[in-house]
Formats: C-alpha cells, structure tokens, sequence
C-alpha cells in the first residue's frame, strides 16, 4: 500500500500523533492496559500508522506486534500468539536465555486452546508477564472489524487477563464499512480512546510531493494538488506517480487539476463496492451530476437508475466512508475521485448519464443553464423537447465543439418553431446561429446567413443579420465572395427600408481607416427628413465622419458632437455597420473623456464578447487605448497581451488593429521601463516585408524612434519621427495625433534636434485641446508646451498644467506634469521646491507602474544632491564644462566634426579635444556609446539643463500660448 512513508524511513504530516502513542505505551506502566482505536477514509494511512508505532527506533525501544486481521479473520488470537512468541524467541535470541514459555502455548498449539475451551490458556498470562517485565507492550490490530465473532470474544478474555499489565492495544477499523461482529467488536473496544485520521495539510502535501519526487513545487500547484486530493496520503502518492510518467515534466496547477487517474479511484471505489454494489454507479452519478453544479440525491438516483431508498443507503456508506459530504447536496470530498471516474468511464456511458441528467432537470424545470451544462457534455437526440433557452445556453459553452454549436441551434430553432410565438423564437435564435454557421465554415455560412434574410418580415432581424454579414465582411479574408454575398443582400432587402444597406456599406462600412472624404459624408444624411419620414439619420456615417474630423485636425467639439449623437442609437443600429460603435468611441477617448466612453459602451452591451469577432477586437483596442488615457498602464497592457495571441493572422481587416495594438503595447512597454520586451515585439509584428505605414500609423514609429534614441541613434530616430510628420502633412491631417504622440512626440522632436516643429506640434495640440471641454486633455497640452519652453513662461504653463490635472484625479498624468514642473525649477536654481515637485512625481509615478518617468526623477534628484553621486555617468556630467557639453549634445544629435567646427566657428582640432575630454569623463570611448547615456532615463534632461537646448532652437517661442 501506497503511505506517507518516504524515501528517508520518516513519516509524513503523523508526527504528533505518532508521538501520542509511544507515549500512550510509557503510560501504560502506571494505569495497565489501555486502548485506542483508530478509523479515517479509505487509503487514509492507518497501516503506515500502525507500522510506525510498532516499528523499533532508537528512543523508542520495546516489544509489539502488529496483526492483520484481514488475513487472520478466523484465528486472531492464534495469530497474536504466535507474534507474541516470535517477539520472545527474538528475546531469548538476543538476550542468550535459556529459558522456555509455559508448555500450555506453543505455536499451532490448537490441542491446548480446546482443553481450555473457550477460555485463555494458563500460558498466555505468564507469555507476556515475560514480555512486559523490562519494557511496555504494543499489540496492534489491523482491521479489527474483519475478524469474526468468536475471535473477538477469545482476544477480549486474554486482554482481562492481563489488564493490569503495562499493554497498549491500538486496534484500526474502516470507517463506515459494516464489522463482521459489531456487538462483539463494541465490548472489545469498549472505553477505547478514538483517533480519527485526516488528511495531510497543505504544506504536509508540500512536504510529500518533494519527499516522493525530489524536487519542489510552487504554492499554486502544491495548493492545487491538496484540493483535489482533500490531503489523502495514497492519492497524493498517485498524484506522484502520475506526475513522474508526464513528458513534458508538470508546471502549472491546470495541468493537475485536469489528471486522470483511475489507479487512485479503483483503488477506492472498489472498497465501497465491496460493501455495496451500487457504490460505483452512484459515485459516477455524483461525479457526473457535479458538471452542471449540486448533486442531490434525486439527480444522483435518476442519472444511476437506482431508487431513491437504494440511493440514500448507499450514500449514508459513502458518508460514513467519508468519500461525500454529508448533506442535501452531496459531492466527492476528492475532486481527483470525480476526475478519475469520469475519465475511466467510456465516452457512450458518459454521454448517456449526461443526457439522463439533462431530461431529469428539464422534467423537473431546473435552472435552463444546469440542463445546457449536460447538453454540451454530451449529444443532443433531435427528437428530444428541450427548451429554447437550454439549448441556446448549451451552444454558449466554452467547452461546446462549434460543430455541435451548430447543432444546437438548429434544433432550437426546430424547437422555437413548433411552439406559440415561433417568429419570436426564430428571431431569437437566428442570429446565433448563422454567427455559429460562419465559424464553422465561412462562406457557407455567409450564405446561410443572406438566406435568413429572405424568411422574416423582423426589421431587427435584419439588422442584426446585416451586422454580423458586414462584421463578417470586414475580416477581409480572401476567399470570401464579398460581391456575390453584397448582391445576394441587395435581393434580399429589396424594397424594405434597409434597401440601400450594401451601398452605404461599400461607402463607409468596410473598415477603421479615415478619410478626408468622411468629413462629408454626413452632408445630406443629417438633414431633416423628408415629409413624413420620421426614421433618425443612420449613425454610421455620424461615427466615420467623427473619427476623420478628429484625426485629420477639424473642430474637436463638432467630431464630439456627431459621436455623442451616434451613440445615442441602440446597439443594432450601431453595428449595422461595423466601424460606427469603436469609431464614436476612439473620438470620445482621444478627446479627453475616456469616463463617459466606458460608461456609454457598457450601456449598449455589457460584455464585448457578445460582439461580432471583427466589431470587438475594435472596441477591445479603444478600450485599451482608453485605459491608457486614464493612467491606468498596467490594465491596458493586460488587455492588449490577451487580445494580441487571439488576433487572427488572416485577413487583411485584422492588419489596421494589428498594427495599432503592436504600436500601444510597445510604447506602454517602453513607459512601463521595459524596452527589451518592446524591441523583442517590434521584431516579431514589423519585419522585412510589412506593408507601408499609413499616415494615422503613428504609435509603431514612434515606439522605434523611442529605441532608437535609447541607443544613442538620435540620427535615426529624427528620421522615424519626421517620417510621422511627413506623411500626416502629405494626408493634409493637422489633428493632434495619437495619445502616445500627443504625450511624447513633440518632446522626441526636440530631442533630436527639430525643436521649432516640436513647438509647432504642442501650439496645435494645445488648440486643439482648447476645443475638447477635457481638462486632461488642456493639462496635457499645456505639459508639453511647457516641457519645450524656458525660464518664467515654463513654470506659469507647467503651474496651469498642474492646477487643471489636480481636479481630475489622474495621478500618471500628474506625476507627469510635475515632474517637468521639478525640472524648470531646478534650471532655474530653485532646487528645495525642485526636489518637492520631482518627489511627488517620482512617487505618484512609482504609484503607477511608470517605471521609466520614476528612474528619471530620482537621478534627478540624486543630481540635485549636494554629495558626490554615486552614478558614473552623472559624476561626469558634472565635470563637463559649458563648452564640452554644448559640442557633446551636437555629437549626440549626429553632427559630424566639421559640421560641428562650422556652427561654432571654431577648429575640428578643437571639436576634437573638447570630445576627447567629454568621453574621458563619461567613461566612454566614443560615438558608438552614446546609448550608454541615452538609454538611462533622466540622463539627457541633466546633460542638456535647458542651456543647449534653448542654443539649438532657430526661432523664438514668441508670447506664450
């Protein structure tokens, strides 16, 4: 038998009770006789126990013998004899005494036993008087309840013989199985003292595993490992084997939670069907019923065809056996049981108990979800009367096949069909189902879903099939016949009012791109309708004319004017056309009021999944983008991890969100301080052969040119950024870019030497921001402005900038603007008011996850530190004269040494000195380890100090804003 017993000899998790009863043995020189009894479930450890006590260590030394009395049923007393004699043959042996027991006991002395009849033998008293005179005697029986009535009765006249010996008889019984002599057992044990076994605790089954595997676990699957086990020390040890036969070796608690073991259910289960051979049946009903949550015990009695009366008296045994809870709802105690049975059963038996399990709870009108979760583990007979709504919820599974899916759905429209209201049912259902017919395959499914036009008078019907064909339309795959299925709708709605559907698709509804044309194709379509017409304008092209309003520079309060008003449709309207939903969303968010688009998205529809595929991968990457705007870095990177392993790598729709969801992340890497991971993403999303960036493509290069500065190629990160410029001017878009660009676009520019189009770029965003009624939004453009200007007119700006960020309560965005607020004073020789500001960011920052804005604070404020600073990089900018870092900060911005003798008026001899002394200071040995500096956060700030950068700027700022 598998125990607790490990590779070293120890015992596992029974330490304190093995304790108990060595100790039980020395008490038993003062009081004589005593007893204990010990009972736990199946496989629990009582024989490892029992082992353990009787086995001699070197503190606890002394005479005992262990029965099993499984195997001596009839002659227990005969066997504990005969252990007794061993046990003083071994003495003699050991000793060198000649001494012989009393002739009245001998081994197989059965002779002697009948003179006596049914008493004690005169010799046994005297055998272990000799036995107990140097030390206290350990009887143990195993399964005592095994033994037979007349066995019993002879072991209780030979134990009141010598009661007033120094004797401790732990005897162990099964719990809840029916002694063979219950009366006689209970005078036996009579007075005994009761140890009832558990389970091991989870760090015992830590403790265990790495004992029977050598190797430890991490708390997750240790934790997963005692649940499914309840801690039982042979299924644990299952547990074990069946984890040492895995190839690849186990590592997450998934893997565990899911293992079929029917070694550890056969070895349990065999036991109660020993007992009662409803057992088994009634266990796999149990397991079985659990699927669809409580199994009670009419569930459990339908699904293994026995009666209710059996069913009870066969659950009270497994109570007992403390194999399920004892309640009203009763459950395998070990998760591992249910696993095992199930998987040990064949597929068409389990199908069977699931389908029994569906028709008891449909006839006895249970939850429609309990009879939906049988349904989906199993297979539906078309003949059967299930409820619409159980089999919608069937198709709805995670786990249901999308074959099956199908299958469900057509037999609830069946089901529809043939009750009252059948339209109601078929409107119901028709959706779904064409949606499930698409995944299953998709050009036949479209053309399913163009015939299901054509067999309802439902205007929502028609919406909502129009939706998902345009949805459908939008993934852009290749194969599919967009014309042939275009032509097929146009028949299909001819001469109702959504007749002109598959034109106004072809115009606006095909994907998230802007266009200069979409700022007119609003004209004419919200006008007021003609006499008698009383239909509200269709909210697409509202949406589309938003979004290119927004991006390509028109007034911001019209585009939030147009989306408000496009979302004020309801949800079919908005998807009859694809792009309308994230459209109106994406100008909410990238206005500044990221609140009110997550509270009008969860009006429309509480949970995205419920979206066509193409529709909420949109939504899901505004969304992300929203989470971004609101400083919440860490959220939007989970969205947007989870989204980007589900995007569909076919399909040219997919291409746009591919690239936008790469961009964000990558910059949100790159903000979190975490530049290897976005390099390592920008290389796997945008290598040799990616299609040309479109000009609204602005996050990807933008996160490139951030790289790029970070390695000290300011060169080639001026090229990327005025690659952005150029192709947003040559689309005659003048908005303010993405968010990531509007937070570190105009700062770039100015890095790498374009400071007045840095200008240029903040004086437009602050416009902008002027017409979005955001305070977020006017407090980040008055940031960046800041950040580009000097001396008093910085502070003023980056002071309003504060003021307004304040009353919103975004911490990011504060951390922020006060930390260019720290870096103005500090220029400015107002250091204590500097380090307060750059505290307070560095913290809200940390706050935030912003770990590269936080490195940069704090050096500098360790810059602001009188004392030497540890960093090498600073100490030598503190070293540089004025000269050497005003040809240093050229160097860096990738001017060659006569370029740089020319602007300066002065020799390449001495450009050339003035470098060589730089780089000895730094530490460097030349250009190639400018990334050094450049790619350690706040570094650039300290060496430019607002002097070189106000020497490179060729115009003045002017007035202010």
């Amino acid at each position: 038998m598998l125990d607790t017993r490990t590779r070293h000899g120890g015992i596992v998790g029974r330490t304190e009770l093995l304790r108990r009863l060595l100790s039980a043995r020395h008490h038993s020189t003062r009081t004589g006789l005593t007893c204990h009894v010990v009972t736990g479930e199946p496989k629990v450890g009582r024989t490892a126990l029992l082992t353990m006590v009787c086995r001699p260590t070197p503190s606890h030394a002394g005479p005992a013998v262990l029965i099993a009395c499984s195997r001596h049923a009839n002659r227990l007393f005969a066997a504990l004899v005969d252990g007794l004699l061993r046990l003083a043959a071994d003495r003699r042996h050991a000793d060198g005494v000649a001494t012989q027991p009393n002739a009245h006991v001998r081994p197989g002395s059965t002779p002697a036993w009948r003179q006596a009849e049914d008493g004690v033998p005169a010799g046994f008293l005297d055998l272990v008087e000799a036995l107990t005179r140097d030390a206290p005697l350990i009887i143990a029986l195993d399964d005592v309840d095994q033994a037979d009535p007349a066995s019993l009765v002879r072991l209780r006249r030979a134990l009141r013989d010598i009661a007033h010996l120094p004797v401790t008889l732990i005897a162990s019984t099964r719990s809840g199985e029916p002694a063979f002599a219950p009366a006689e057992l209970a005078d036996l044990l009579a007075g005994a003292r009761a140890i009832t076994l558990g389970g091991l605790s989870e760090q015992e089954t830590g403790t265990l595993l790495y004992e029977r595997l050598g190797r430890p676990f991490g708390d997750d699957l240790v934790a997963t490992c005692h649940r499914i086990t309840a801690g039982n020390p042979f299924m644990i040890s299952a547990v074990c084997d069946w984890i040492r036969a895995q190839e690849p070796p186990v590592r997450a608690s998934a893997e565990l939670r899911d293992a079929v073991i029917p070694s550890a259910a056969e070895a349990v289960i065999r036991r109660a069907n020993r007992v009662d051979p409803r057992a088994r049946s009634v266990a796999e009903a149990i397991a079985v019923a659990t699927v669809s949550g409580e199994a009670d015990p009419a569930l459990v009695a339908g699904i293994s065809g026995n009666r209710l009366k059996d069913t009870l008296a066969t659950l009270d045994l497994l109570a007992r056996m403390r194999l399920v809870t004892d309640d009203h709802a009763v459950a395998l105690r070990h998760p591992l049981l249910s696993t095992a049975l199930l998987g040990s059963m064949t597929v068409m038996s389990r199908n069977a108990a699931h389908l029994t399990a569906a028709t008891f709870l449909h006839r006895r009108r249970d939850a429609a979800r309990r009879v939906a979760r049988h349904l989906a583990a199993s297979t539906v007979p078309l003949d059967t009367p299930w409820s619409v709504t159980a089999l919608i919820t069937a198709a709805r599974s995670a786990d249901t096949t999308a074959r099956d899916r199908v299958r469900y759905l057509e037999h609830a429209a069946q089901a529809g069909a043939a009750q009252p209201g059948a339209e109601g049912a078929w409107s119901r259902v028709a959706p779904e189902l064409a949606t499930a017919r698409i995944a299953l395959d998709r050009r036949g499914g479209l053309r399913a879903a163009v015939e299901m036009l054509s067999r309802t008078t439902d205007v929502a019907l028609w919406r909502r099939l129009l939706g998902l064909i345009g949805a459908t339309l939008c993934e852009g795959y290749q194969r599919d016949d967009a014309r042939g299925v275009l032509e097929a709708a146009r028949s299909a709605v001819a001469g109702t009012e959504l007749h002109d559907w598959p034109q106004d698709f072809l115009a606006y509804g095909r994907s998230m791109a802007p266009t200069s044309a979409a700022t007119r194709a609003l004209e004419g379509v919200g006008a007021s309708p003609a006499s008698g017409d009383t239909r509200r304008p269709h909210p697409a092209p509202m949406a589309m004319s938003a979004l290119s309003s927004y991006l390509l520079g028109g007034e911001p309060s019209t585009a939030l004017a147009d989306a408000r008003e496009a979302l004020e449709h309801d949800l079919d309207d908005l998807l009859l056309h694809p792009p309308a939903l994230p459209a109106a969303l994406t100008v909410l968010i990238g206005c500044g009021h990221q609140a009110e688009a997550f509270a009008r998205r969860r009006v429309l529809v509480d949970d995205v999944r419920r979206l066509p595929r193409w529709v909420r991968f949109a939504v899901e990457l505004t969304e992300a983008a929203g989470h971004y705007a609101a400083g919440e870095l860490s959220a939007a990177r989970q969205v947007l991890t989870d989204r980007l392993p589900d995007l569909p790598m076919h399909g040219h729709g997919y291409g746009q969100f591919r690239r936008g969801l790469v961009g964000l992340l990558a910059n949100l890497h790159l903000d979190l301080g975490d530049p290897a991971t976005a390099e390592s993403l920008l290389r796997r999303h945008y290598h040799e052969g990616q299609p040309p960036l479109k000009w609204y493509d602005a996050d990807v290069p933008l996160a490139r040119a951030r790289l790029r500065v970070r390695a000290g190629d300011l060169a080639g990160g001026a090229g990327e950024l005025s690659g952005i410029v150029r192709r947003r001017e040559a689309a005659g878009a003048w908005g303010p870019g993405t968010l990531h660009w509007r937070n570190e676009g105009a700062h770039l520019l100015a890095k790498t030497g374009s400071p007045d189009q840095a200008v240029r770029d903040a004086r437009r965003q602050l416009e902008f921001a002027e017409r979005t009624d955001s305070r977020q939004e006017r407090a980040r453009a008055l940031r960046v402005l800041g950040a580009l200007s000097g001396g008093p007119e910085a502070v003023e700006l980056l002071t309003s900038a504060a003021d307004l960020i304040q009353e919103t309560g975004h911490d990011l965005e504060t951390a922020r603007t006060t930390a260019e607020l720290g870096t103005v004073l500090a220029r400015l020789g107002r250091h204590g008011e500097a380090v307060a500001t750059l505290t307070r960011s560095a913290r809200l920052a940390a706050g935030r996850g912003a770990r590269e804005l936080a490195d940069r604070v704090r050096l500098q404020l360790v810059a602001l530190d009188t004392r030497a600073p540890r960093d090498a990089f600073l100490r030598g900018i503190r070293s540089l004269t004025p000269r050497e870092r005003e040809i240093l900060i050229d160097a860096m911005l990738g001017q060659a040494n006569n370029a740089i003798a020319g602007n300066r008026h002065i020799t390449r001899r001495t450009v050339e000195l003035h470098l060589s002394s730089a780089y000895r200071k730094l530490g460097i040995s030349g250009r190639g380890e400018f990334g050094e500096i450049l790619g350690s956060p706040g570094l650039w700030e300290i060496l430019t100090d607002g002097a070189a950068t106000s020497a490179r700027r060729t115009e003045p700022f002017g007035g202010g804003p």
